[in-house]
């Protein structure tokens, strides 16, 4: 058991990292990729004009917030987003839950804690819920997110991963991604991509820095780019896993904001 699934996690940065150039002798001149999720990570300090902007088919926004009293305006953008997740934070107010009414597709972006369950009793309705994971998976923190049913969960392990914290990991309801350091890192190679399995989530310049397979084996690697990235990169990823996901952090930058746009427009948006 303490034998570190390190294995599990580790290296797994190594996703798709088998050199990323050049590209494949069949891949298409053009980037296809329409179908490719992005998600963009972006404060509600920007301007609700600005955060339209990025509002297409297939982007979903993470909103970071300082406080959970959002302008009336930033909610009314929220519902041009196909989906949007809103940071919170306890302890929650009746008053805050209320205005979220102006945004009733919106999921709710929180962490894990023991408080969690009984505040979001008047906040969750039918709303989906995506709950950050920090350091162990003991016992006590999975049966909290098992009752919770979070539509995602987002786990980011402080140290090598042991096959009893991965197995609770992977018995998790809802959708699973692990992100990945550098130094949780031990190669594999994946035969093929599960819809079921957990998915890693790592850096683009982590992946470069690898020449391995990837672990955990489940679709919809997240790949964090800068809004700048190279379009032969972009090409690249999307050859050799087609159901890759973007990760695009623009936090209060409207210079950020306007590449991205022209990230999109590149994908085809």
């Amino acid at each position: 058991m303490g034998r570190s699934c390190t294995l599990l996690l580790g290296l797994a940065t190594a996703a798709l990292a088998q050199d990323q150039r050049p590209l494949p002798a069949a891949s298409p001149e053009l980037i296809v990729g329409r179908s490719v999720p992005v998600h963009v990570v972006a404060s509600e300090e920007l301007e609700p004009d600005v955060l339209r902007a990025l509002a297409r088919p297939g982007v979903t926004l993470w909103l970071t917030t300082r406080s959970n009293t959002l302008r009336e305006s930033t909610l009314d953008t929220l519902k041009r987003f196909e989906t949007s997740w809103v940071q919170l934070r306890l302890p929650l107010a009746p008053v805050d839950g209320n205005a979220l009414a102006r945004a009733p597709r919106a999921g709710l972006w929180l962490a894990a804690s023991p408080e969690l369950k009984p505040a979001l009793s008047r906040y969750r309705a039918s709303r989906p819920l995506a709950l950050e994971l920090e350091g162990a998976l003991d016992a006590d923190l999975h049966a909290l997110v098992g009752a919770l049913r979070p539509t995602f969960s987002r786990w980011r392990p402080a140290d090598p991963v042991d096959l009893l914290q991965w197995s609770r990991f992977r018995s998790l309801p809802g959708r699973k991604t692990v992100v990945l350091a550098p130094g949780l890192l031990v190669p594999q190679s994946c035969d093929a991509r599960s819809p079921v399995e957990p998915s890693a989530e790592l850096h683009v310049a982590t992946l470069l820095a690898v020449s391995a397979g990837v672990f955990p084996c489940g679709a919809g690697t997240r790949v964090e780019v800068l809004p700048e990235v190279e379009p032969w990169l972009l090409k690249s990823l999307i050859v050799r896993d087609p159901s890759v996901e973007l990760v695009v952090n623009v936090g209060d930058e409207v210079r950020k904001v306007g590449k991205t746009r022209a990230l999109l427009e590149l994908l085809g948006r």
